[in-house]
């Protein structure tokens, strides 16, 4: 075999397999979105009973900003 056609098997190859792992994620999405709105299995014992409220991250709430603020380049001057 010459250089081309390694080359030409290795592409094909890697297209396959990127395809074959594009359906295997999207059954493993759609296997795990159906489990979802049972959530039977609860491993969180010290849940207080919020269940949307995120775990690791706190949520982002910018400062208000006034409109009779002067503020150069805001628009509120």
């Amino acid at each position: 075999m010459d250089l081309i056609s390694i080359l030409a098997t290795v592409i094909l190859a890697t297209t396959i397999a990127t395809v074959i792992m594009g359906f295997v994620a999207y059954a493993a999405f759609k296997i795990r979105e159906n489990r979802k709105p049972g959530r039977a299995l609860n491993l969180d014992l010290g849940n207080t009973g919020a269940e949307d409220e995120p775990i690791f991250f706190s949520r982002y709430v910018p400062a208000r900003m006034d409109k009779d603020l002067d503020l150069p380049g805001t628009g509120f001057e």
